[in-house]
């Protein structure tokens, strides 16, 4: 395959400067290295952006003071080391105390005694002066020139051009816009391409270095207002227009319960709704991630009765509740749905992030009542009336099958053309890499994104891949030669070396602006998602295929290698073991197309 022509972003001198450049400068001066000094001023986090923006930095400086004959501007950016007699760097003073042993000394005692240790020489002492001389001068120059960053500066102004494309192709265009977005909480970098926690966590830093009193921002809480003549304890329901309020209310947003006194002979503890939630989990869940899902079912179900039922318990939740529950999940209001990426009860929170698919329908309904039956069991509640709902008729096995959510091969042989005939970009070698990559390996998104290349081992038997996988269970994923070949193009397309020549930490799958920099679920998610839709608009299909494909997402690519799989006779255990299914019965329910294929070919010996 042809090397893909790069278009990372270029990075360029900065456009103003602030207070927190002239910091950098002082602080490197002052003995700071370049790379710490980057990351407290400058929002940097690589050694190589460090190092380019320490420069950038210096030029713009040096620049100014050419302008401004200043006949010194030469010293701006010069490391001027501290040297001993022989020429060895000295130590800075917390070194020497370490080295000394003298934690136990007063500060006065530790400088008379480095005074006497290093006495200072010519050269140390012309060193001085120019430090004193570089001090000066860029204290001057910050005094003339230095800018106070405004809330509606653009992005661009401040931010590096690496971090600005970022926050803008989010949307971002504004100091004030990213400030908005920071103080709205939670994950509020969920839908910028290439930030993940680390990443944010420093870019909200060097916000806050720029714009250190900037106003807080109003706070909308999920929670209605009384309705005009209600009784303010009283617990309204949530009406079509939503309605909020911009201070918190006490417990609004929470699921705090009423007391529930244990019944007698009861064999769970719990004396609230939330702590019998709680006890279930905390005896039911395998795995944090099914915690997790627990958790949060069970949350929405006693905010559900708390805004929708003015107050419902468990104890007092008939059968027709249950089944206004059930419809109220197939069509969830506006006002309990949130896009933002927040936890709960923060400002801007709501308890769904969108309609529901019937099989998350059907998922939270087997939660809650696997909850109620468990509560029923332990005696905490007297009846189940969830076990009263007619338990609805599932898909068939055979029509799951038929609606497989896979590539189909011809899907892929023509997917992969499309790729080809695209003009070469880092986005198009990253989306054929997933292509290949994960039809022949299986890997789950969360697997995928954290695969590093030093997870990559090569033994007698071949390559594998050291996965964590669900409940923190590790497995070795065989890597086949079609997985190998394409990832080998990938690194060529990133600039990088050959698999084992790169640092063991380079992520498999990286940002389209630093071969070297990790994604997240959201870069991954509309990178496949972007792709398929102009494939689907490029390239004409059957109908039926092209219908599927609206749906498609990265983890039909793990179900691709799971149909491709059994088509061409891999067993069941060797694919369990690849997909890292808990049970062979899990996998051969999802793709054991052996008995449907069985009854075709018998059918055919009969009647042709």
């Amino acid at each position: 395959m042809e090397a893909l022509t790069k278009t990372y972003v270029q990075q360029s001198l900065p456009k103003r400067l602030g207070r927190h450049h002239f910091a950098h400068l002082r602080s490197v001066v002052e003995g700071i290295s370049v790379q710490e000094s980057a990351e407290r001023y400058l929002g940097i986090e690589h050694g190589h952006q460090a190092k380019t923006a320490n420069r950038q930095v210096i030029d713009a400086v040096q620049a100014i003071a050419r302008r401004q004959s200043k006949a010194a501007w030469r010293l701006i950016g010069i490391a001027i080391r501290q040297e001993s007699e022989d020429g060895s760097r000295k130590p800075k003073l917390h070194e020497f105390i370490e080295q000394r042993g003298l934690d136990g000394c007063s500060e006065e005692e530790v400088v008379t005694l480095y005074q006497e240790a290093f006495p200072p020489s010519r050269k140390s002492q012309r060193n001085q002066r120019l430090r004193i001389l570089q001090l000066q001068l860029l204290a001057e120059l910050e005094k003339s020139n230095a800018e106070t960053p405004q809330i509606e500066d653009p992005i661009s102004a401040w931010f590096d051009d690496l971090a600005a494309a970022r926050l803008e192709a989010a949307g971002l265009k504004t100091l004030g816009d990213l400030h908005r977005n920071i103080q709205l909480g939670g994950q509020w970098y969920a839908r910028i391409p290439g930030v993940g926690a680390g990443k944010a966590e420093r870019i909200a830093h060097h916000l806050k270095n720029l714009l250190p009193h900037a106003p807080a921002v109003p706070q909308v809480y999920f929670a209605p207002s009384n309705h005009p003549g209600q009784k303010p304890e009283a617990m309204p329901a949530l009406k079509a227009t939503p309605q909020f309020r911009n201070a918190p209310p006490q417990d609004q947003h929470s699921v705090a319960t009423l007391p529930s006194p244990a019944l007698p002979g009861a064999l769970v503890s719990a004396s609230t709704d939330l702590e019998a939630v709680e006890a279930w989990i905390q005896i039911r869940a395998i795995s944090h991630q099914t915690a997790k899902s627990y958790r949060r079912e069970a949350h929405r179900l006693l905010l559900w009765m708390r805004y929708e039922c003015n107050g419902l318990s468990f104890r007092t939740m008939q059968v027709e509740d249950c089944k206004k529950y059930q419809l109220f999940l197939e069509a969830i209001p506006d006002q309990w749905m949130s896009k933002r990426h927040l936890a709960p009860g923060v400002p801007g929170w709501a308890p769904f992030r969108g309609q529901l698919l019937p099989q998350s329908r059907k998922q939270a309904l087997v939660i809650v009542s696997s909850l109620f039956a468990w509560l029923t069991e332990g005696g905490y509640l007297q009846g189940n009336p969830w076990a009263l709902m007619g338990k609805k008729r599932g898909a068939h096995q055979d029509d799951v099958i038929f609606e497989s959510k896979a590539f189909s091969e011809d899907v892929m042989a023509k997917f992969l053309t499309f790729l080809a005939c695209q003009p070469p970009s880092p986005s198009r070698s990253r989306m054929r890499f997933i292509l290949l990559f994960l039809e022949s390996v299986g890997l789950r998104s969360s697997e995928f994104l954290s695969a590093r290349l030093g997870d990559l081992q090569c033994i007698d038997e071949g390559w594998f891949l050291q996965v964590e996988g669900k409940g923190s269970k590790r497995r070795l994923a065989a890597i086949p030669q079609q997985a190998l070949e394409s990832l080998s193009d990938y690194l060529v397309d990133r600039g990088l070396k050959s698999i084992e020549s790169n640092p063991e930490e380079t992520p498999l799958l990286a940002s389209t602006l630093d071969p070297m920099e990790p994604i997240g679920y959201q870069a991954l998610y509309e990178t496949v998602r972007g792709w398929i839709k102009r494939f689907l608009s490029q390239v004409d299909l059957p109908t039926r295929e092209r219908r599927l494909l609206t749906r498609a997402s990265t983890h039909w690519l793990r179900h691709t290698f799971g149909t491709r799989s059994v088509a061409r006779s891999v067993p069941l255990d060797v694919i369990q073991a690849q997909l890292g299914h808990a049970s062979i019965t899990t996998t051969a329910n999802i793709y054991g197309r052996a008995p449907i294929r069985r009854r075709a070919e018998e059918l055919a010996k009969a009647f042709g």
